[in-house]
């Protein structure tokens, strides 16, 4: 209880795109109560959407570091996101526009949020699927 640990992620718990980009290791995260044998609770942040209650196996002893000039790497708390990062879109919103070349021809993709969703889970859309799928957002 008290001591900092990393909490380690395998591949397959990750969601989204770009899962294999995304950092393995968090943290660090504060025990916060054991929980039957081999599970503890952690003191995560909420936006982080993973349960608080974790597997021994997924955590890793947080270690000082040697250097004095090297400092603790915490994730933002809910606090220092910006105030619509947690706001659910009221309607269907062009958030980007981007244009790409692959095999000599030119796609344009849109980043569309969707109504009732965060921000985060927009998704990129060919002009092609946005004319079909949202034609009240092409005026």
């Amino acid at each position: 209880m008290g001591d900092k640990v990393w909490l380690q992620l395998n591949k397959e718990r990750l969601q989204g795109s770009g899962k294999k980009i995304k950092a393995l290791r968090y943290g660090p995260f504060e025990i916060m109560e054991k929980v039957g044998d081999n599970a503890y609770q952690l003191s995560l942040s909420s936006y982080m959407h993973i349960y608080s209650v974790v597997n021994v196996e997924n955590l890793k002893l947080c270690e000082p570091s040697m250097l004095d000039e090297e400092k603790e790497q915490v994730l933002p708390s809910a606090e220092d996101l910006p105030p619509d990062a947690l706001a659910k879109f009221k309607k269907d919103t062009i958030l980007q526009k981007r244009s790409r070349t692959i095999r000599q021809r030119k796609h344009d993709l849109w980043q569309i949020g969707l109504k009732g969703q965060l921000p985060g889970k927009a998704r990129w859309y060919t002009r092609e699927m946005v004319e079909e799928k949202f034609p009240h957002l092409i005026q």
